[in-house]
C-alpha cells in the first residue's frame, strides 16, 4: 500500500480532528446496538473477547485480529465475557489506495496496538496524533487479511451448539448427539455449520477450542492446563494444532503476550 495519501497534508491534519479515537471498558453482556459510523473505523480488544456482527456474517474474534469497518457499513458488537476495546475513526479521504471499501479482519500486530493506547492517554500533541496515525496507515497496510476467523452459524439450531461451545469449549460431544438434543437430522447440523461459518462442525470446533486457549494463556494458565480446559486430553496434540493455527507454540504466544493496563472508559 502506498502510504503517501495516509500522510500528506500534516499541516492541515495538525489543526483539525480528521481522527478521533476511543477505548472502552465494557462488562460481560455489553452490547453495541446495529448502528454505523460516517468515519472508517479500525477496532482492537486490548482484551476479551467479541462477536462483530457485519455484512450478513457474525465472528467471534479476540486480540489477535483487528477489525477494519468501512465508513456506512451497519455493524453490530456484543462482548459475551467483557473486554477492553480501542477504536480508532477515520475520515474515508484518509483511506489507504487499494480495497478498503469492505468489511476486513487484519493480523493483529503490536506496534498496532500500542500506538492505538498510545493515542488514548494522556493528551498526544497534535504532531504526535499526526505521526501515530502516519505510522498507523503504513502499518495496517502490510498486514495480512485473515480469513480464519471464528465464524458463527446463521442457522438458529447450528448457532445454538456454536454458543454451547464456546461458553465449554471442552465439550467433546460430536454432531450426531448435538443434532439428537435439537431433534434435527445430523446431516442438517452439519450442512448449517458448513453453509453458515465455511468449516465443518470439527474444524470449527478446533478453531473455536485454540482461541478460547488464547484467553487462558493470556490469564497466566500454563499450557498443560490450558490444553485441558479447552478439551485436549493430549498437551503434544494440542501444541501441535495451537502452532499450525497461529504460527508459534502456546508457550511462545503466552511470552509474547503483553497485557497494558486497563484504562478509562468512553463513550461508544
Amino acid at each position: 500500500m502506498d502510504a503517501a495519501p495516509i500522510g500528506a497534508t500534516d499541516a492541515v491534519e495538525e489543526t483539525s480532528a480528521m481522527f478521533t479515537v476511543s477505548r472502552d471498558v465494557l462488562s460481560a453482556g455489553s452490547r453495541f446496538e446495529r448502528h454505523s459510523h460516517q468515519e472508517d473505523q479500525v477496532a482492537w480488544l486490548v482484551s476479551g473477547s467479541v462477536e462483530l456482527e457485519v455484512v450478513g456474517e457474525r465472528w467471534h474474534l479476540r486480540r489477535d485480529h483487528l477489525m477494519w469497518i468501512p465508513a456506512g457499513t451497519m455493524h453490530e458488537m456484543v462482548f459475551p465475557e467483557g473486554a477492553e476495546i480501542v477504536s480508532l475513526y477515520v475520515d474515508p479521504l484518509l483511506r489507504p489506495d487499494g480495497d478498503w471499501a469492505t468489511p476486513r479482519t487484519l493480523e493483529s500486530d503490536p506496534l498496532v496496538g500500542a500506538l492505538m493506547l498510545h493515542l488514548t492517554e494522556g493528551v498526544p500533541t497534535p504532531r504526535r496524533r499526526a505521526l501515530c496515525r502516519r505510522l498507523l496507515a503504513e502499518v495496517l497496510g502490510d498486514l495480512a487479511v485473515v480469513r480464519d476467523v471464528v465464524a458463527l452459524p446463521r442457522d438458529p439450531r447450528a448457532r445454538a451448539v456454536a454458543a454451547r461451545l464456546l461458553e465449554d469449549p471442552a465439550d467433546g460431544r460430536e454432531l450426531e448427539a448435538w443434532a439428537a438434543e435439537l431433534g434435527v437430522s445430523t446431516k442438517t447440523l452439519a450442512r448449517a455449520f458448513v453453509h453458515g461459518t465455511g468449516s465443518t462442525f470439527r474444524d470449527w470446533r478446533v478453531h473455536t477450542r485454540l482461541h478460547a486457549a488464547t484467553r487462558h494463556l493470556a490469564e497466566g494458565a500454563a499450557v498443560q492446563e490450558a490444553a485441558h480446559q479447552v478439551g485436549y486430553t493430549s498437551v503434544s496434540s494440542f501444541i501441535a494444532a495451537f502452532r499450525r493455527r497461529f504460527g508459534v507454540t502456546p508457550a511462545r504466544y503466552a511470552a509474547d503476550l503483553s497485557r497494558p493496563t486497563a484504562g478509562a472508559t468512553s463513550e461508544p
